[in-house]
């Protein structure tokens, strides 16, 4: 690669914004936006930096061939089609034969099982020793698991071989691994590139061949997906002209103090200078989750190291009655609300479809049976007409009570079903590019997570965690129960 610029790219300090300008002054140079490749490690990521060109810049997304994940480059210059890749339902049906449970699914950014079935974790082993680039008995050694054995390992690899190989099967990896195309561009753009793996930048260094100017960004400090096979020691020994954007513009300076402490703990990092916002903002120790009122303004973000914690937010929003979003779904987006929408807009006249019809009435005492038409009124469901006196609480019998109080509770406190959620509920790895108003983080820790608290990783992912902030960071710190020391 030529002209190798490393942009190093600190919390809330522009990075996408950056690499966007790149793109603008190659653009205003005469550059086909069809010379310009924009990879990123996420969908999220490359979605967003797709969305933002075509806005910016005013071009059909087809003038922006390569704007896209590593993932989808490869399906794209594989000429695959959807139906030669390898599903859950294929892992599931594998599993079976093998006699091996799939619990989780497969997550197409970080290319791996997340569950805790035998089937994930022989899964998990396999991908992470290819674009680790070792062997499965290698990858064995580095992540031994108490119920699984090396043969089991070999065996399912085995077993993986020949399946995809009697289906015509690829699955995420084989697309890495088949990739030899050298891209005809000019500009060559990397981004989230401490998140990738050793196989992710074999495959990276081959599409950027031919590209007179790279830029590669990222942020060293950022890097939490080492268990999922990223390798960001290839980030920090990238060679080129680095280059580091000092000034974040998301983060208040109460915020950015605790974030000093957190990365001094790195061990293994390139230095980077960063300055916050002139805003001071305001941190919080609070013993737990009840404390906080979501009633005040703006979003919210609510992290939790692990999963199983999550539960904790969703109640204690619930109690309060606001919307929020658990597990990236909507709770005032329900069969549901649905439900209550599709009765008030009958009472008001409205017709509905046969799919909302048959939603709403399985929330009625007695459902009636549903003519055959394609939208219904209310007079159509066979409802006397002093049903329209009926309001979604009277009609809407089958509704839980405690459902039924939470949706009450949202709606006596303004809430609106269908809009975007001001309060999110999510573990840090999940929120990794996102921001709120107002942060709250449970720092208690599962035991694994406790054992390995000195390692670099575990320190970036808390330093992920804070950095989410732009005002306002509430940290929950228990008494007497594990947790990360902020």
């Amino acid at each position: 690669m030529r002209n190798v610029q490393i942009i190093l790219g600190p919390p809330g300090t522009g990075k996408t914004t950056t690499l966007l300008k790149i793109v603008e002054d190659a653009l205003a140079r005469g550059v086909p936006p069809e010379k310009i490749a924009y990879l990123a490690f996420t969908r999220k990521a490359a979605y967003e930096a797709q969305s933002r060109a075509m806005k910016q810049f005013g071009f059909e997304e087809a003038r922006f061939p390569f704007f896209r994940t590593l993932h989808s480059l490869a399906f794209k210059e594989l000429g695959l089609r959807r139906d030669e890749v390898m599903t859950n339902n294929h892992y599931r049906k594998l599993g079976k034969a093998l006699g091996v449970e799939f619990r989780g699914i497969y997550d197409e950014d970080l290319g791996i099982h997340t569950g805790d079935g035998l089937g994930d974790k022989c899964s998990r082993i396999e991908s992470l020793a290819r674009v680790g680039l070792r062997s499965a008995e290698e990858q064995y050694q580095l992540s031994p698991v108490n119920d699984l054995t090396l043969h089991a390992v070999r065996q399912y690899d085995n077993s993986l071989r020949m399946y995809k190989r009697e289906l015509g099967l690829y699955d995420f990896t084989d697309m890495l691994e088949s990739y030899s195309s050298e891209l005809d561009i000019d500009i060559f753009i990397l981004d989230e590139a401490q998140d990738l793996s050793s196989l992710q930048y074999k495959m990276a260094i081959k599409a950027a061949t031919n590209a007179k100017e790279v830029y590669i960004a990222g942020d060293d400090d950022q890097a939490i997906f080492g268990w999922a096979g990223a390798d960001v020691n290839k980030f920090l020994n990238l060679k080129g002209n680095r280059v580091v954007l000092p000034q974040s513009y998301r983060i208040p300076t109460s915020v950015h103090r605790l974030a000093l402490d957190i990365v001094k703990r790195i061990k293994n990092r390139y230095v980077k200078p960063w300055s916050p916002r002139t805003d001071k903002g305001y941190v919080e120790y609070i013993v737990d989750e009840q404390q906080i009122d979501f009633s005040s303004g703006g979003s919210w973000l609510c992290l939790a190291r692990s999963k199983y914690l999550m539960s904790r937010y969703k109640k204690s929003v619930r109690q309060q009655g606001f919307g929020y979003s658990y597990g990236g779904k909507n709770s005032l987006d329900s069969e549901e609300t649905r439900a209550i929408s599709s009765w008030e807009r009958l009472r008001a006249g409205t017709s509905i479809t046969r799919h909302e019809a048959k939603n709403m009435i399985q929330f009625f005492s007695h459902p009636p049976r549903l003519k055959k038409k394609d939208s219904y009124l209310l007079k159509d469901l066979g409802l006397p007409e002093a049903a329209k006196s009926y309001d979604w609480m009277q009609m809407l019998i089958e509704i839980s009570p405690e459902e039924r109080e939470y949706l009450r509770s949202c709606l006596r406190n303004g809430e609106r079903f269908f809009s975007e959620p001001r309060i999110v509920i999510s573990t840090i790895h999940q929120s990794k590019g996102g921001e709120a108003d107002n942060v709250v983080l449970m720092t208690d820790m599962g035991r694994l997570s406790w054992e390995n608290s000195h390692r670099d990783e575990e320190n970036r992912v808390w330093y992920v965690a804070l950095t989410r902030t732009r005002n306002n960071l509430f940290i929950i710190r228990p008494r007497g129960l594990r947790h990360y020391e902020i």
